[in-house]
């Protein structure tokens, strides 16, 4: 895995700005990840694919993820700073493992949901729809792939929460103002991309100014480390 800077940056940035955030996750991790395919990216259960996106936000950003929230009791502001290894040290306490087991005289087999099933809910007119495909896409019965979910015995959906509870990132925050506990949800994606996408408008800036000053090309500035751009940005507003 390579960091998201210079060319890279700028180029995940470009492709993920009209993107649904399903697939800029693939995105982000396709341009830092060249030795796997996007279909292979795509195929990974949403909490492998949150493990890589917390890896490259750890490379690319910092090993620390510091972020605000809002207290919902007293509305007072909430600072946070998430290391990392303890955030991925949660996730493997709930692998994401497909699960088997007879019920009816059936066989059934789930498997975790990954960024292809995601896609294909998308498109569902409510919410009841798109529940139901997503446990088209995850479930087979007796060896046959399902296009309906509608005789699922009621253990499916259980059994679906818990194949997929490691795909959701928990936090708790106590409330300095009113000690109000707080559990909030990371969106990982979100997350991150928001932290791409203010360094490739903050490094197309310095291209800018630099481009400018001295007339050279954005190929060329790109390339420069950030320490060496800096430099010359210095010079130009001493």
């Amino acid at each position: 895995m390579r960091a998201l800077t210079g060319e890279l940056l700028l180029s995940a940035w470009d492709r993920g700005t009209a993107e649904h955030d399903i697939d800029r996750a693939l995105t982000m991790l396709a341009f830092a990840m060249p030795e796997t395919s996007r279909e292979e990216l795509a195929e990974l259960s949403i909490a492998e694919r949150n493990a890589l996106l917390l890896q490259l936000r750890a490379i690319t950003f910092g090993p620390v993820l510091n972020g605000y929230a809002t207290c919902s009791a007293c509305a007072a502001p909430l600072e946070f700073a998430l290391p990392v290894d303890s955030l991925l040290a949660y996730e493997q306490q709930l692998p994401a493992a497909p699960r088997e087991w007879r019920e009816d005289a059936q066989t059934f087999h789930l498997r975790p949901v990954n960024s292809n099933a995601l896609l294909a809910a998308l498109s569902a007119s409510d919410a009841e729809q798109a529940e139901e495909r997503l446990l088209s896409c995850c479930l087979t019965i007796s060896g046959l792939h399902q296009a309906s979910v509608e005789f699922s015995p009621a253990s499916v959906r259980e059994k679906f929460e818990q194949v997929n509870a490691s795909a959701e990132i928990v936090c708790t925050l106590d409330c300095p103002a009113c000690a109000k506990r707080e559990t909030l949800d990371l969106d990982i994606v979100r997350f991150l991309w928001t932290e791409v996408r203010r360094a490739a408008l903050r490094l197309l800036c310095e291209i800018h100014e630099l481009a400018c000053a001295y007339g050279w090309s954005e190929r060329a500035i790109v390339t420069m480390s950030p320490s060496r751009r800096n430099a010359y940005r210095e010079m130009l507003n001493a």
